[in-house]
């Protein structure tokens, strides 16, 4: 197979990191989430921990960005837009650096225009995410839902923040899938198939 870069967005709970992770493992190419944040941080010199904590979060309050520090008066860059640029190099260079799988990190606008790019998004059920989340992390249902609904909270608040865009919308993509019907596995599948023609 030529060159290829995977992107995948998924809604909280749907299994998008583990099917990303089947994905790299059986293309045998580099598999990148939570690990962008480091080389973030390398290129950055901003702190690891910080990221970390602004990972895929944002806001659109002007008040809370200044009680926050992230936007200032100045006209200079806010530590957010700083972070978001890191985030951004980090993802255009791992991308550089040959095939891989990247989950989140608004990767699929980053390298949107990037050759041999295949855009997926994996959504699940409500109550199939619910039950997965509450296995996952040791919570009650009430837990779970609530979890699901302030990171997609957050996540969507982040998209829209740094990519003027719709979190979760099909336009966005080259794949909507719903994992719930085909299974971690045969998702897997169906995506390495349509993966052989990009």
């Amino acid at each position: 197979m030529n060159q290829i870069i995977l992107t995948i967005g998924r809604q909280f709970g749907s299994g998008g990191r583990e099917i990303g992770k089947q994905l790299a493992s059986k293309l045998e190419i580099s598999y990148y989430d939570k690990e962008l944040l480091g080389e973030a941080a390398r290129l950055s010199g901003l702190c690891k921990d910080y990221l970390e904590q602004r990972d895929e979060f944002s806001t659109n309050s002007l008040l809370y960005s200044f009680i926050m520090g992230t936007r200032t008066l100045t006209g200079q860059p806010s530590l957010e837009e700083l972070a978001w640029k890191a985030q951004r190099d980090a993802v255009e260079s791992a991308a550089k650096q040959g095939s891989c799988v990247i989950v989140g990190r608004c990767a699929d606008v980053i390298l949107k225009d990037s050759p041999h790019l295949l855009r997926v998004f994996l959504s699940a059920p409500e109550e199939q995410r619910i039950a997965h989340v509450s296995q996952r992390d040791n919570l009650t249902f009430q837990e779970a839902a609530a979890k699901i609904r302030r990171m997609e909270r957050s996540r969507a608040a982040y998209y829209q923040a740094f990519t003027g865009q719709k979190w979760g919308q099909a336009d966005n993509y080259d794949i909507c899938l719903n994992v719930s019907p085909f299974g971690v596995e045969q998702t897997v599948q169906l995506i390495l198939e349509i993966a052989k023609s990009v």
